[in-house]
């Protein structure tokens, strides 16, 4: 277990998908924790100015990059690059789900992949460096990953994307429970003044609480240095999954193409 007030012991932490308001908050989170920071943009999005800015206001350092989660020489480039140059003590992936207010549009909506490319991305640069991160005497994976709590918040495809991205993170927990690699999981709050209202899951009643990008950053991050695996922002929220988890039964299943051999629960 970590204190949540300590700094991050680490040179790096890669952000993939730190382009929306949600990814933006996450970094300045990691910045205030006196962590240096490599934030990738998984779409056009120039995040050169708010890199600037960031490490002018936190005397942290900041790079910002753009890579096309499709491209896999350009994946494999950035893995061998990231594994000579820096090291890297925390990996947060942030591509499935975040919203822009300068596009006002979901990131999903400003990339040229689809949902499953840019999910094959994002684990090739996990597998890539996780041996790295591996042979260090701590480490950190967190996967943000949205739960539909909005009646056919998510098409076909980007529940599967969804279900493989939680299979996949609750594999890299199983493998990795004996090592000093702590994986944990982000299911974020739907973001105040920033998304439409809210029509229920079949099945689900109670209220939803929308929360700031800020505070789940907050939330996501001290979590992550605690060591939690499960990390829901907001009381109703974290009852609405506990109860509700049922009416969404793709969102755990698992997929024969991925591999899987676990059947996750939290």
């Amino acid at each position: 277990m970590h204190n949540t007030e300590q700094k991050l012991n680490t040179q790096y932490t890669i952000i993939l998908g730190a382009e929306g308001e949600l990814g933006r908050a996450m970094a300045r989170e990691i910045a205030r924790k006196a962590c240096n920071l490599i934030l990738v943009s998984t779409t056009s999005v120039d995040l050169q100015r708010f890199a600037i800015g960031l490490q002018l206001k936190e005397d942290v350092q900041v790079n910002a990059i753009k890579l096309d989660l499709s491209d896999k020489q350009a994946i494999q480039k950035f893995t061998e690059t990231i594994r000579d140059r820096y090291e890297v003590r925390a990996l947060i992936n942030n591509i499935t789900c975040d919203w822009s207010v300068a596009y006002n549009k979901c990131i999903l909506e400003l990339a040229r992949e689809d949902f499953l490319t840019r999910f094959r991305g994002a684990a090739l640069i996990t597998w890539g460096l996780l041996p790295h991160m591996s042979r260090l005497s701590s480490s950190f994976i967190q996967h943000i990953i949205p739960f539909p709590f909005k009646k056919d918040q998510f098409s076909s495809d980007m529940q599967q994307s969804v279900s493989k991205m939680y299979v996949f993170a609750k594999e890299l927990e199983e493998e990795l429970k004996h090592t000093a690699v702590s994986v944990s999981l982000v299911h974020p709050a739907p973001i105040k003044h920033m998304m439409p209202e809210l029509e229920l899951t079949d099945g689900i009643s109670g209220e939803i609480n929308t929360l700031t990008p800020g505070l789940i950053a907050l939330k996501a991050v001290n979590g992550m240095l605690r060591g939690d695996r499960l990390i829901i922002p907001g009381f109703w929220n974290r009852v609405q999954f506990f109860l509700n988890r049922q009416a969404t039964a793709w969102f755990r299943s698992t997929e024969k193409d991925f591999g899987s051999t676990m059947q996750p629960s939290v």
